[in-house]
């Protein structure tokens, strides 16, 4: 009995060294094997890795240089941008200017204001007080330009900005033209915001109507005015 146990004990050790061998050789065979490269296969493999490193320096360089180029293009849309809103400003003035001037022919909606002597003159009273005087068209006038007024014409006789008004006795005289009482005084601009400068309290009409003129203010939808003569 002895012996068949100790060859029982000698069986499983030579079992375990046998497995432990096989499994050693097994994974030997298993791992990656290193592969050994010729001079001429390193000497390619370093050329493409510094093709490679400079194409993707390359690429750097350009995207540098295209961002560069895009922030140059938008500066110089900008300054166009500004150079065209210059020149438009310019263009604009120079309309409103050639309108002031008479150089261009103007129409559109505004608003005509009509100033006629006082109907009843008391005999005591002096008639000077009771008739339209250049003062009160200069007055109209002036308000009609700070209300924002594009052109401005007495009886249908434009105003210019080297016009002149002078009272003659009862008549207006208009850059040499004299025109008798009522006196239209017509008006292109935004209707609304004429009429309104000119009736503020203690305004336009109010101080006419304080001097005895009588005073009818109409919106009109449509006003002409011819360019001045060559």
């Amino acid at each position: 009995m002895k012996q068949k146990g100790n060859y029982i004990i000698v069986s499983l050790i030579l079992f375990v060294v046998g497995f432990l061998v096989a499994f050693s050789y097994q994974q030997t065979n298993s791992k990656p094997k290193v592969t050994q490269l010729s001079e001429n296969e390193w000497e390619k493999d370093y050329f493409y890795r510094q093709q490679l490193i400079d194409i993707e320096d390359k690429n750097k360089q350009l995207e540098d240089e295209l961002t560069t180029l895009r922030q140059t293009v938008q500066d110089f849309e900008q300054d166009i941008g500004e150079e065209k809103k210059q020149i438009g400003d310019l263009v604009d003035t120079k309309k409103r200017l050639q309108i002031l001037t008479g150089e261009l022919p103007v129409e559109g909606e505004g608003i005509e204001i009509s100033l006629k002597d006082a109907d009843y003159i008391p005999s005591e009273d002096n008639v000077n007080q009771y008739i339209v005087h250049d003062r009160h068209i200069h007055l109209v006038i002036n308000e009609l330009y700070s209300a924002g007024a594009k052109a401005i014409a007495i009886n249908g006789q434009r105003i210019y900005a080297d016009s002149y008004i002078q009272c003659v006795g009862p008549v207006i005289s208009v850059d040499g033209n004299v025109y008798p009482a009522p006196f239209v005084i017509s008006a292109i601009g935004a209707p609304d915001v004429l009429d309104v400068s000119l009736n503020l309290t203690n305004g336009v009409v109010d101080n006419l109507l304080y001097d005895n003129i009588e005073v009818t203010v109409e919106q009109m939808p449509e006003i002409e005015m011819d360019a001045r003569a060559s």
